[in-house]
């Protein structure tokens, strides 16, 4: 039986990873903040890298965060997360405007998040970032495990990687056609 403090818990933990996201940005000097005021587009964090970058003027995504106690690790270093089919559905379209990346944070079971020091606030957890941009649809009803490499940290680093590659501007898909009629 889930007790009350644990349910209040599972509907708060979505807000504190965004709000993680969101600390982490502004401590590596990014900009962020909400894309809207509800969550209708899969996307909680917008993150904007300023200034130009590859030709791209304030590269930015939007980051869809989910918070979890039920974070894996493979034998090759990586997370696993099983996540739901619809929110799959709308990453791995390419179609974006902004391109949308997701963000795993996992947290421990034992309910400490957050660790106060001598010299600092520590949030307690692990997490890792990927793009499914292109991603094959799933033949599952209900979720869809995702493999997000440990080296897309959720750092100043693993931001600015994110930014860089997702963030900067691309070519418009043309479709195929064939002009001579064959």
């Amino acid at each position: 039986m889930v007790s009350g403090r644990e349910r209040e818990w599972n509907t708060l933990q979505g807000d504190f990873g965004e709000a993680w996201l969101e600390v982490v940005a502004a401590g590596s000097g990014l900009l962020h903040g909400r894309p809207t005021t509800l969550d209708l587009q899969k996307a909680d964090v917008q993150l904007f890298l300023r200034g130009v970058d590859q030709g791209t003027y304030n590269p930015a995504v939007l980051v869809q965060v989910k918070t979890t106690v039920d974070l894996r690790r493979s034998a090759d270093g990586d997370y696993r997360y099983d996540l739901d089919i619809e929110t799959y559905d709308v990453l791995r379209r390419a179609d974006h405007s902004i391109r949308r990346v997701l963000a795993v944070i996992g947290l421990s079971k034992d309910g400490e998040h957050v660790r106060l020091h001598d010299d600092g606030t520590l949030l307690v957890g692990r997490g890792s970032w990927v793009s499914l941009e292109g991603s094959a649809a799933s033949d599952n009803s209900k979720t869809q495990t995702v493999n997000l490499p440990a080296g897309n940290t959720l750092d100043g680093p693993g931001l600015l990687l994110m930014l860089r590659t997702y963030g900067i501007r691309r070519s418009t898909p043309v479709p195929d056609v064939d002009a001579w009629g064959q």
